[in-house]
């Protein structure tokens, strides 16, 4: 960030910022982000660890104070590592996301040292009798105000209790912008004599407050265009399950016609096993016959259309797949819930059951559905049977497949058409029992 000693201007000494401030802003700085990340451990460890490492920060700052300018950058970069390392240990976030994460901390230090030393120059520093006592408070009402103003803005766009999952481009990005910052800002104090610092004076404390300022707004940047790209693929993602599911919803309504009309077959078949004579071939028939009842048995009447089809088809695939699915449903009420919606949460909620139990022995194949109206809400609940120790995260269970980024938005999907009408949903784990509940209230 700095340099030690200070900067002489035709004839006016312009004094850098003291190290021990650096210290103390690079040290929250690192602070800030990791109570704003996922942290790895808890509070009071992290606030032991912070203390502990307090010293290392001073130490680093100031080995820049007594070695040769061409040793510098390496004992800058040193400083460097140590943030790196801080917020790498400090919070539970991939090597990715503290590179990105420390472009972040590293420029926020950066402003906030040179803004307060920039202040305490241009207002104190004439009357300046030499105590360190004045440049301490000045710091320290800078620092207050400064890092909780970021945090807030930084609270927006940084998922507090999930992992930072963050991909090379966005930490590479990142780390350009960080690196030509830093570089920018203190060329003219690690270059003295230059012809642009000369033409500046003292205004060159503004211009690194300044590009400072710019480098934290460009990032600032940065994570609003990546959150809104991540937030535009989820919601791509949701739609598309939102579609497949109203795509499934109509075939299973055209293969349920179909079905009616073979049952119906059904009739024409028992006029001719009551006029065969061969035992065999009656058996033959019996078999058939059998089947397509089985069959015919897996439609659902719940008085709504829609749950119907849909119950129906998921019936379907679970006898294919012998699974052993109940269902006790009352459909009579959701009438004012959109089709796609109502595909939304019971399809994604079958689905997910479908794939859990479908690994498993045949004995433990077992979907338990369930809608009814509880006082002035319709409960809908999808259990199925888990043998699975899962992690839960905000609520929801944490994926455990390696590609996390295109896995869960099933769930995500019925929250969103669950909240679309007020309702709420709310997923445990019960006596090997995984179950998904949507509680949505009754239109007055």
């Amino acid at each position: 960030m700095n340099t030690t000693g200070s900067l002489v201007i035709s004839a006016v000494i312009i004094p850098d910022i003291p190290l021990l401030h650096t210290a103390i802003a690079q040290w929250v700085s690192c602070l800030l982000y990791i109570f704003l990340l996922k942290k790895r451990f808890h509070l009071i460890k992290i606030i032991i660890i912070s203390i502990i490492i307090f010293p290392l920060f001073i130490v680093a700052n100031n080995i820049r104070g007594i070695v040769p300018i061409q040793f510098w950058l390496p004992c800058m970069m040193l400083s460097m590592a140590l943030i790196f390392l801080f917020i790498l240990g400090g919070s539970d976030v991939s090597l990715n996301g503290a590179g990105y994460i420390w472009a972040r901390a590293f420029i926020s230090a950066e402003f906030a040292a040179s803004l307060e030393w920039q202040i305490f120059y241009h207002l104190f520093y004439q009357n300046y009798s030499g105590s360190a006592v004045l440049p301490i408070i000045v710091m320290l009402s800078v620092f207050t105000l400064i890092f909780p103003l970021i945090g807030f803005f930084e609270y927006r766009n940084i998922p507090g209790k999930n992992r930072l999952d963050v991909r090379y481009s966005e930490a590479g990005n990142s780390l350009i912008t960080a690196f030509s910052v830093f570089m920018i800002s203190n060329v003219n104090f690690a270059f003295k004599d230059t012809q642009f610092t000369s033409s500046l004076g003292a205004g060159i404390l503004t211009v690194r407050t300044l590009v400072d300022f710019c480098g934290l707004t460009l990032l600032y940047a940065q994570q609003k265009q990546r959150r809104e790209s991540q937030l535009k693929f989820e919601l791509d993602a949701i739609n598309f399950i939102l579609t497949r599911q109203n795509d499934y919803y109509v075939q299973t309504r055209e293969s349920i016609e179909i079905i009616k009309r073979q049952y119906h077959d059904l009739k024409h078949q028992i006029a001719v096993i009551r006029q065969e004579n061969d035992p065999q071939k009656r058996e033959s028939y019996l078999i058939e016959m059998d089947h397509a009842i089985g069959v015919y048995e897996a439609q659902v009447n719940t008085g709504n259309k829609v749950l119907d089809t849909v119950l129906t088809g998921k019936s379907l695939l679970c006898m294919e797949k012998k699974i052993n699915i109940t269902c006790v449903a009352d459909g009579k009420q959701l009438d004012f819930i959109n089709a796609m919606d109502l595909c939304s949460i019971i399809g994604n909620a079958l689905d997910n059951a479908i794939e859990n139990v479908e690994r498993m022995e045949q004995d433990k194949r077992l979907i338990r559905v369930a809608v009814f109206i509880q006082n002035c809400f319709i409960m809908i609940r999808v259990e199925n049977y888990c043998e699975s120790n899962l992690i839960f995260e905000e609520g929801l269970p944490k994926s455990t497949k390696k590609d996390k980024t295109s896995h869960g938005f099933g769930i995500k999907s019925i929250k969103n058409a669950a909240e679309k009408y007020g309702g709420k949903l709310t997923i445990n784990m019960e006596d090997n029992w995984f179950i998904i509940r949507v509680l949505i209230p009754l239109p007055e």
